[in-house]
């Protein structure tokens, strides 16, 4: 560690110890009692005798300085004994503060520099010496404070201005950290380093639009500065800028080319301006240095989904779970592209593993419940397509698939709940009409039946039309509460009005 230097008596102040002995011994016998007790305005003989005694102790302490013993406990000891024979010995205290810093006793540093500022507040650079200590003591607050009152006494120090703002930083305190880093920039506009941190700062706080002013001046004047590319890119993706946001990606990428995080903000912006194949190529360029490859894949793969690129798709996806196998959206869209490759295992093997890590996707239990329906498995498809309508009691395509599969096993009392669920939803189609027709047809609710019949009819005629026609042909029918009512019988018309 680098030792802090004393802080030595000056040698004005030496020859001024003669002058002050002399001074006190021509005025003291003119003090009343009242002016010897304040000692600032007229020192006594006894304080002349004091700091000779004290000054010698200090003499011994700085011949150590340069020596073996700098920083020793014995050199210690000597400011000590100076600061106890005169307590308002402000050098002494300050030069015990800093061996006392050396040393690593910083709690012990921080009362002689306490000392020293109640002595004498406007004391040089003690302030900033007690900040540092109750940094390393992790007392944010107290350094904070500790260069608050030195800028009261010292307010063109921007070093130590720098310092608390940075402080302020750390601590949240961002608007007065904003105050003082645009002191600090008025003071030195060409510094890029304040410029960045006050842009950083403003974005942070909303203010997207002043931070990239503050960008911008910073590569306009350094046109090769890394950090206020990505940056400004950064403020330009918060306002959606991104026409703007992959110019200065690109211009990033130019002074630092293969950089894996400009790559995938690059494939990001592009992706938000439907630029996919712009997107898939920075994807793969970002994957040989990327941290988290299992990320890159993922966003690799549902570009390349979205190009229709299934088995590239499959591809990267399975990378990605293979490397992290926590992501739900992954195992989703897995079990979706395998499902249109026509591999029904390994697509139920997705969702279920989907539902796994969220039990609450009712799109995943819908589509594991469409799997399971096609492949005859109709008891699991009925618990998926419950379990989503429980999930999500809008999703009419769900209610029609249970309705359907509460009709293949028999379940008419529920199939007819789902269908009116549909219906009621505005999603029902010609098909949910018709099978409640069926439905209340075998119920013998022959009204309920025509009027469900006659929306699926009027909805697609040819169709239905033909369905029913063809059903009548049996001798037992699930149509005999209908089969003889005129107004069931005109729906078989072509030529019904309004047609």
């Amino acid at each position: 560690m680098t030792n802090f230097r004393p802080h030595g008596i000056s040698a004005a102040a030496k020859y001024a110890v003669a002058a002050f002995v002399c001074l006190t011994l021509c005025t003291a016998t003119r003090l009343g009692a009242e002016e010897t007790q304040n000692r600032d305005k007229v020192p006594t003989v006894e304080d002349a005798v004091l700091f000779n005694e004290a000054f010698g102790w200090v003499k011994k302490a700085e011949a150590l300085i340069g020596t073996p013993k700098e920083n020793s406990d014995e050199q210690a000891g000597l400011y000590l004994k100076a600061t106890q024979i005169k307590p308002d010995f402000t050098e002494a205290h300050y030069n015990l503060g800093l061996i006392y810093a050396n040393q690593g006793k910083i709690e012990e540093a921080v009362l002689e520099f306490e000392k020293v500022i109640e002595i004498n507040p406007a004391f040089g650079g003690v302030h900033q010496l007690l900040a540092s200590a109750h940094r390393k003591l992790e007392n944010t607050e107290a350094a904070i404070h500790a260069l608050e009152r030195g800028l009261q006494y010292f307010p063109e120090d921007l070093e130590m201005r720098r310092a608390l703002a940075m402080l302020q930083i750390g601590a949240n305190r961002d608007a007065a950290a904003m105050a003082n880093l645009r002191q600090l920039i008025d003071s030195d506009p060409e510094d890029p380093a304040l410029r960045m941190e006050l842009a950083r700062l403003l974005e942070s706080n909303g203010e997207a639009d002043k931070a990239a002013q503050q960008y911008l001046i910073v590569t306009d004047s350094d046109p090769d500065n890394f950090t206020a590319r990505f940056h400004l890119a950064h403020t330009y993706i918060r306002q959606k800028k991104f026409p703007e946001a992959a110019e200065e990606l690109v211009a990033a990428d130019r002074i630092r080319p293969g950089d894996p995080v400009v790559q995938e903000k690059l494939g990001d912006v592009y992706s938000e301006q439907k630029e996919l194949e712009k997107a898939a190529d920075a994807y793969q360029s970002a994957l040989p240095n990327a941290s988290d490859k299992a990320r890159l894949y993922a966003k690799l793969g549902f570009c390349q989904a979205n190009l229709n690129r299934i088995e590239a798709a499959v591809s990267s996806l399975e990378r990605s779970a293979k490397l992290d196998a926590g992501s739900a959206d992954v195992h989703y869209l897995l079990g979706h592209l395998y499902s249109e490759l026509k591999r029904p295992e390994e697509a139920v093997a997705a969702y279920k593993k989907t539902l796994e890590l969220k039990p609450d996707q009712a799109d995943a239990r819908y589509n594991l419940g469409t799997i399971y329906a096609e492949g005859g498995r109709l008891t699991e498809a009925l618990e998926q397509f419950k379990a989503a309508v429980h999930l999500d009691p809008k999703y009419a395509s769900a209610w029609i698939n249970l309705a359907l599969v509460c009709e293949k096993l028999g379940l008419d009392a529920d199939a007819v709940h789902a269908h009116e669920k549909a219906v009621a939803l505005g999603s029902g189609r010609a098909l949910n009409h018709f099978h409640l027709g069926i439905l209340y047809s075998k119920a013998g609710k022959a009204d309920q039946a025509v009027a469900a019949f006659a929306e699926a009819v009027e909805m697609e005629p040819e169709r239905y039309r033909s369905l029913l026609l063809e059903e009548l042909k049996n001798v037992h029918s699930i149509l005999d509460a209908v089969r003889y009512r005129n107004d069931f019988i005109r729906l078989l018309k072509p030529d019904r009005p309004g047609e």
